[in-house]
């Protein structure tokens, strides 16, 4: 789930499986689906498509097809995280697992209020609360979360928030990605798209420093890891 363009999902997850296993990339964006399927799909092995995880009709053909579920940073992205979370079960066949990682908390959400007061980026930067993930800010994101997943009618393996600390080849590259990962730059003519990333490397400049004293960059944010089984019989929730 959230596959982007693809290359994660060949290089990582397909090496990781066995010969008879198959499986199926997902993302919400058409753009991202097209792009895997030119450059990373593997005949009989690896095929992607188009599914919004927040959707309230699953389509039919996906219902309890699968025997795991993994999403790398993906679900934060999701407003509507039980929904999400009942897609999630009933794509799994009974007794299948899901591994989640996601975002609980990170300061670009905090940033993105504050540039959408800027009147350089308020045309095209409003309601930024609407991809900010449900658990930011929450010191019980994991009991939060927990609790989304027993109401979803998963056994709860682990779920645990930690902070973490990344580290990135330098600020720019930083930059890059979270520009890369922002709905609004889209919107933005290309001038406006400059002085908002010139912006937003001011920002995180002042807030993420080397800790090698090199042009790397670390980054803290909280993650969340999740372990979770769809139980073979429905007496089986913890």
């Amino acid at each position: 789930i959230g596959c982007g363009p693809g290359n994660t999902t060949r290089d990582i997850l397909v090496p990781c499986v066995g010969r008879d296993a198959v499986i199926v990339g997902a993302d919400i964006s058409p753009s991202m689906i097209e792009y895997a399927e030119q450059h990373y799909a593997v005949a009989d092995k690896l095929s992607f498509v188009q599914l919004d995880m927040q959707t309230s009709e699953l389509p039919k053909q996906l219902i309890e097809q699968f025997d795991h579920v993994v999403s790398f940073y993906a679900l934060h992205w999701c407003k509507n995280t039980k929904q999400a979370l009942q897609n999630i079960h009933q794509l799994l066949r009974p007794g299948g697992k899901a591994i989640i990682l996601t975002i609980s908390h990170h300061m670009i959400y905090e940033m993105y209020p504050e540039q959408e007061k800027d009147p350089r980026f308020a045309p095209y930067m409003q309601n930024s609360d609407k991809w900010t993930p449900p658990h930011q800010g929450r010191a019980d994101a994991d009991e939060m979360m927990k609790k989304d997943l027993l109401a979803a009618n998963f056994k709860v393996e682990y779920c645990v928030n930690k902070w973490e600390t990344f580290t990135y080849p330098s600020l720019d590259t930083l930059v890059d990605l979270v520009m890369a990962v922002n709905p609004c730059v889209s919107q933005m003519p290309k001038d406006i798209q400059k002085e908002c990333r010139e912006d937003m490397k001011k920002r995180l400049g002042s807030k993420c420093v080397s800790s090698k004293g090199d042009s790397t960059v670390d980054c803290r944010f909280s993650v969340l890891t999740i372990v979770i089984q769809k139980p073979k019989q429905s007496a089986e929730i913890n």
